[in-house]
């Protein structure tokens, strides 16, 4: 069916039908029938909710169902990389394990936390939080569908603390790093170093949005994490460092390039070899790719100790993603308030003004 028919489509046998109408979503569940009886009766459908006619099904449908219709929509509206898709579908697994076969109304607080603690005789607590928000998806999405009436019911996720070790190369480090890639793959360690742009960003790079005369590389919304188009500044290493790739510019596009020229396939994890080959011949434990994101925020918090500046390099829509930098710019927390330290030393007068002050703020 056409864009504004809506959408008919086939889970197994059964046929659904999902239509917008005035701002509202309406699905609706046909069946197991012929594709032409299906589409004589979506047509129905959406004749019915454009003349205010449409009674949706209330039905107190199985968890395994409600599932079945998620993915459907999942499948179709999510912008996610086939990465993260995957494990997206393996935590709907986990969920259909153990609640598969309950009906929606009989999932309430008491059986999800009976769900946390057997999960956590597996996985850890930020696992299963994880699980937790499908799970809210999963009853937010059927509540969208009108095919499940009640409350959501509560779902009270593990309290984590929040890890504040980060782990990041100091300058020696990094330069043991870059030393020991191939000449070909030295460009991505250094510009991962001096942009903090995650893999997919950093693979997925067109000459397109590199901008030379303003300095600025502009970051697509269908690659970065938040979604939205977002710029980042060259420095003086990454300006040139681009223009002596731009000088072998191939026909693809892709600013970054194989030991063969061609794009790297950031799905497939394959630069993930060339980089734990370099840590292993620099010596260096335990660093993951993603680490040189934050060596680059902590350089930039220990540089510029203005952690709201790292929230805006990193493109943080939330500061409290940002805060696990924030200890790096405690010794100079620390020379400010050394820098009043003389406040004793100072007249009873000039004293005096400066409480009557205070009081008054």
């Amino acid at each position: 069916m056409a864009r504004g028919d809506g959408y008919l489509r086939r889970k197994g046998k059964v046929w659904y039908f999902e239509f917008m109408y005035k701002g509202k979503r309406y699905y609706e569940r046909i069946g197991a029938v012929s594709k032409t009886l299906a589409k004589e009766i979506a047509n129905e459908v959406k004749a019915r909710i454009i003349r205010g006619e449409y009674v949706p099904h209330k039905r107190d449908i199985l968890f395994k169902e409600a599932v079945q219709n998620y993915l459907i929509w999942y499948e179709s509206n999510s912008n996610a990389r086939e990465k993260s898709k995957k494990k997206h579908r393996s935590r709907i697994r986990k969920l259909l394990d153990f609640f598969g076969n309950y009906r929606l109304s009989e999932i309430d607080m008491t059986l999800i936390e009976k769900y946390k603690l057997e999960r956590l005789k597996k996985v850890k607590k930020e696992t299963v939080n994880k699980e937790l928000t499908v799970l809210s998806s999963i009853f937010r999405r059927a509540k969208e569908m009108g095919i499940y009436e009640k409350d959501i019911p509560k779902i009270k996720k593990f309290k984590v603390e929040e890890k504040e070790n980060i782990r990041f190369l100091s300058f020696e480090e990094a330069k043991k790093l870059i030393d020991a890639c191939p000449k070909w793959f030295k460009p991505v360690i250094v510009f991962a170093l001096n942009t903090g742009l995650r893999a997919g960003e950093i693979f997925s790079l067109k000459w397109e949005n590199v901008d030379f005369e303003n300095r600025v590389i502009y970051v697509p919304s269908s690659y970065s994490k938040t979604k939205k188009t977002y710029k980042v500044f060259m420095n003086d290493v990454v300006y040139r460092l681009l223009k002596d790739l731009e000088k072998e510019k191939k026909e693809h596009g892709f600013v970054f390039t194989n030991s063969f020229g061609l794009p790297y396939k950031y799905e497939d994890g394959t630069y993930l070899k060339v980089f734990k080959s370099a840590c292993k011949k620099a010596g260096i434990k335990n660093l993951r790719f993603h680490d040189l994101r934050h060596t680059f925020a902590s350089w930039v918090a220990i540089k510029s100790k203005d952690i709201y500046v790292v929230q805006r390099l990193l493109n943080h829509s939330d500061l409290r993603m940002t805060k696990r930098y924030a200890h790096l710019t405690e010794n100079y927390l620390r020379d400010v308030v050394n820098s009043i330290s003389n406040f004793g030393s100072i007249s009873e007068k000039e004293e005096a003004v400066i409480i009557k002050h205070t009081n008054g703020v």
